[in-house]
């Protein structure tokens, strides 16, 4: 079983390693895909790296990848209270910039400008690298007709073989995927090509 969550894991037949399907909730998984989707050949957010990721799924401040666009200064520098939650007055003391929360969520608004291949990448579908990303970006143009593509044509593109397009179809099956799909296309994410 899974030592993080307690799901029995499991082993796909021709590969060696086994593995923890619950890639909806187990903690490692969930870190995971997130570090995937911030890192330089995905989505390139500055500022932000593992630790901050986990320090902000730690706090429940971030779950999914959607949740990154969901956070504001406010969330990530909340005023410092007292004991009954009151704000502590302002002291004589200029208060620090928390110049590296600013940077990251400026990190956060400039990967609205990511190309769509990179943010199909950057979901973390399994079996989709940066060069199978490319070429379904290419051939279906938008995250809604990929969606909508059958094994077939998924074949028909140059690169892509039936574990990947298997692997495509799966993940477009899932709820919480296409709810992500949702959140990240109005969070304003490249979701088509330009």
């Amino acid at each position: 079983t899974c030592p993080e969550c307690g799901t029995p894991l499991v082993r796909v037949e021709g590969e060696a390693a086994w593995r923890c399907p619950n890639d909806t909730s187990c903690p490692p998984q969930l870190k995971g895909k997130l570090e995937h989707f911030i890192s330089r050949k995905a989505m390139n957010i500055d500022s932000l790296g593992p630790e901050t990721v986990d320090k902000y799924f730690t706090d429940g401040l971030i779950s999914d990848v959607a949740d990154l666009y969901d956070l504001t200064y406010e969330k990530l520098c909340p005023p410092q209270v007292d004991l009954f939650g009151n704000p502590l007055p302002e002291t004589s003391k200029k208060q620090p910039e928390h110049l590296l929360e600013r940077n990251i969520l400026a990190g956060i608004e400039k990967s609205k400008k990511v190309p769509f291949e990179r943010v199909l990448f950057a979901l973390g579908i399994r079996f989709v690298g940066e060069i199978a990303a490319k070429s379904l970006a290419r051939n279906f143009k938008n995250i809604h007709a990929l969606r909508e593509a059958s094994l077939e044509q998924m074949l028909d593109v140059n690169g892509i073989g039936v574990v990947i397009a298997q692997s495509v179809l799966r993940w477009f099956k899932d709820e919480n995927n296409l709810r992500l799909i949702e959140r990240s296309e109005q969070s304003g994410l490249q979701m088509q090509l330009n």
